[in-house]
């Protein structure tokens, strides 16, 4: 037996064998013993550790340092205007066309034109592109309401000529 490090010529070739064979290895290193397990082919030296700039990841976006301390990661934060522009087009369709319709181009357009120019900081592009489109779609489901009223009063004023011609009931 002696001190770590040293080793006599029986252990050598054991060790050797070893290497052939692969399995559980020893070294003495500076900092300690250091065991790892290994495949047949040799004895390799491990890597040494790396220290991760972030060790774990915490609710929506957050993550804690090796120094203990909690940063935000580069996830980007969704547009809340391009949220509302999706839900008022969505309403746009089923409740009141004209107003969540006008609504849902405003915040759309400007959503869109904010995620652009934040560099990447902002997502919810699609969210905003499809609040602009179902706007449009309630604006033309509007407009095509309102003709159709149009139409109908106009045809509606020119028959008249259906009852007594006196226009008294009979």
């Amino acid at each position: 037996m002696g001190i770590p490090g040293d080793r006599g010529e029986g252990e050598e070739q054991g060790e050797q064998q070893g290497e052939q064979q692969g399995g559980w290895h020893s070294e003495w290193q500076s900092g300690g013993w250091q065991s790892q397990w290994q495949q047949p082919g040799g004895w390799q030296q491990p890597a040494p550790p790396q220290t991760p700039q972030a060790t774990g990841a915490g609710p929506s976006g957050w993550q804690q340092t090796a120094d203990g301390r909690w940063v935000q990661s580069g996830a980007a934060t969704s547009s809340g205007r391009a949220t509302a522009a999706l839900v008022l087009g969505i309403l746009g369709l089923v409740f009141c066309p004209l107003i969540c319709s006008v609504l849902a181009l405003v915040f759309g357009y400007q959503s869109r034109r904010e995620i652009d120019a934040s560099g990447g900081q902002l997502s919810g592009r699609g969210s905003a592109v499809a609040g602009i489109v179902l706007g449009w779609i309630g604006v033309v489901i509007w407009a095509l309401f309102v003709i159709l009223i149009i139409i109908g009063l106009a045809v509606g004023d020119g028959s008249s000529g259906g009852g007594s011609p006196s226009g008294v009931p009979a």
